[in-house]
């Protein structure tokens, strides 16, 4: 099966905007866990670098490797 660039484009473009609607989801959640709006809402340094170590310790992406 020969597939065209164009397709291929395509298909890296969908599948690129699935993880990003999958982490955006995640991300807004975690943040409604937290309490806030949005990471500029955090009035101190220590919460909004535990939200981002909370993220990032629990979002599994697809495809994600370690």
């Amino acid at each position: 099966m020969k597939i065209t660039k164009s397709a291929l484009k395509e298909l890296v473009r969908k599948v690129y905007q699935e993880e990003k609607t999958a982490y955006q989801k995640y991300f807004d959640a975690a943040l409604e866990k937290f309490g806030v709006k949005s990471p500029a809402d955090f009035k101190d340094e220590e919460k909004k670098k535990e939200f981002f170590d909370y993220v990032d310790k629990n979002y599994k992406a697809e495809n994600e490797t370690d």
